[in-house]
């Protein structure tokens, strides 16, 4: 399993004027997935939507969750939560701000963004092996 020792922010990626913009952050437990949360809320009080989903673990065996954040149900946070899956990632908590852009992308577009801004940022950041 791989981890992140510290947060991360990928660029921001566009498709038909919506704006994407992937960050993830080391997480322990679900009180710090709430801080976390609440404080990109705050730093983007502006967007549309703010996707996400995390693993941590827990006594031993991985808990997960995800959460479309008003998407088009699982175009948004089954995207990224299959991500982290794939990526064997743990401990982690990976958020998809959306700005929409006035274009409806449909369900196809929306899994493709929020997927690959999720993978692009991973792809591109130094990650650890999860050691506990």
């Amino acid at each position: 399993m791989k981890t992140v020792s510290q947060p991360y922010r990928g660029p921001k990626l566009r498709e038909k004027k919506s704006i994407f913009i992937a960050t993830i952050y080391p997480v322990a437990n679900k009180k710090e997935i709430d801080t976390r949360l609440a404080e990109i809320r705050e730093e983007f009080d502006d967007a549309s939507h703010n996707a996400y989903a995390y693993r941590f673990m827990r006594d031993g065996l991985p808990v997960a969750d995800r959460d479309d954040d008003g998407e088009v149900p699982n175009t948004a946070g089954q995207p990224i939560l299959n991500i982290l899956g794939k990526n064997d990632l743990i401990n982690v908590l990976l958020i998809v701000t959306r700005y929409y852009g006035g274009i409806n992308l449909g369900r196809g577009g929306l899994l493709r963004n929020y997927s690959g801004t999720a993978l692009d940022l991973i792809d591109n950041i130094p990650l650890l092996e999860f050691t506990h």
